[in-house]
């Protein structure tokens, strides 16, 4: 597993306790699955397999059907009004690209004053995070104005 599991504690760092709950494997006879992975050293991290592990699986589905939403691959979860123009509505493409960028610029400024190593690596994958999404979106809200001028619409200037 890759995901990274920041701001464990000890044993759950080590794999000895749940990273949602904390439950303690040694002490508790608990069944335990690995969920992802400690991002200072690799290490697997383990959940409760009922209830962390299933919510974690469920919140994964969750956050894969919004992606796809945001991408444009599926657009069955898009109620009918937003799928006639989701690029400029404030829960669009557009909105969801200024909080992206809102995102970085906060982002930015809390690189710039924190020194703490663990809160650093954090900082840096939120951007990497937010970055890419906003590169995504930045690209689908320029092929969508683009494909209105060139069909006659009354898009952006290029």
């Amino acid at each position: 597993m890759s995901r990274p599991f920041y701001n464990v504690s000890g044993p759950q760092g080590d794999g000895v306790a749940c990273v949602m709950c904390g439950a303690d494997f040694l002490k508790d006879k608990i069944t335990s699955v690995v969920v992802g992975c400690h991002p200072v050293d690799d290490a697997s991290v383990y959940a409760c397999k009922e209830p962390c592990a299933r919510l974690l699986a469920e919140d994964a589905e969750r956050m894969a059907r919004e992606m796809r939403v945001l991408a444009g691959l599926d657009d069955a979860d898009v109620p009918s009004d937003e799928r006639d123009d989701p690029v400029f509505c404030v829960d669009g493409h557009f909105g969801s690209l200024l909080r992206d960028l809102r995102t970085l610029a906060g982002t930015e400024a809390l690189l710039s004053t924190s020194d703490d190593n663990k809160t650093l690596r954090f900082l840096l994958s939120l951007t990497a995070r937010h970055a890419e999404t906003a590169m995504m979106r930045a690209r689908l809200v320029l092929a969508r104005t683009s494909a209105d001028n060139a069909g006659g619409g009354t898009g952006g200037d290029d």
